[in-house]
């Protein structure tokens, strides 16, 4: 019995064994996304990085400069920006307006995925998104039934107001932002972008 019992915790731990080698093999041999991080106030250039398509963005010339975020009530948005939208405004500070230039250097138009872009608070375990998914929607640049690339003519730059809320229905305008520091996601591939952002 006991060099059976023996065996048997043998081929376990070899089993283990095995197992760990091979997680550990595939681990490092997979490639790996490069990742860059840069500081609001910087220009980052794509030089053709990505959110979903490179055949469709084509950012090789594109570049973009964080220049400011603020937390802010919706109504507040909407008051600084002379915009319009639906629903009841909301007292709530649940709205982080991003501030950021984008600039085409290139020959081709592009676009920027900016749907893609979320922003990631420091504590990592959740993140917003632009407000364009719901009818009451704040961001004007976007009509209805338009998509969510920002497209900049060659030769050109162009300052944009995201507001970002945390991912969700109409119920996003009721719950307050309480993170001041955050990162924006610029690509995805085949270098991840990154902007570290400090909101007031």
């Amino acid at each position: 019995m006991t060099r059976r019992r023996l065996a048997v915790i043998m081929a376990l731990l070899a089993t283990c064994l095995a197992v760990g080698v091979r997680i550990w093999w595939v681990n490092r041999s997979l490639p790996s996304i490069p990742v860059e991080t840069h500081r609001a106030g910087e220009w980052v250039r794509l030089d053709g990085a990505f959110q979903d398509s490179a055949s469709s963005e084509h950012t090789s010339g594109y570049s973009i400069e964080v220049v400011s975020a603020e937390v802010m009530t919706r109504s507040e948005y909407l008051k600084k920006y002379g915009a319009s939208a639906a629903g009841s405004q909301g007292e709530k500070r649940c709205v982080v307006d991003v501030t950021l230039r984008i600039r085409n250097d290139g020959a081709e138009q592009g676009g920027l995925n900016v749907f893609q872009m979320v922003l990631t608070p420091a504590r990592g375990n959740e993140y917003l998104i632009c407000d364009v998914m719901n009818e009451d929607a704040l961001w004007p640049q976007v009509e209805r039934g338009a998509d969510t690339t920002v497209s900049v003519r060659p030769g050109t730059e162009y300052e944009v107001h995201i507001p970002y809320v945390f991912n969700g229905g109409p119920e996003v305008y009721e719950r307050e932002v309480t993170d001041r520091e955050f990162t924006l996601l610029l690509s995805r591939m085949p270098v991840r972008k990154m902007v570290e952002v400090s909101a007031e």
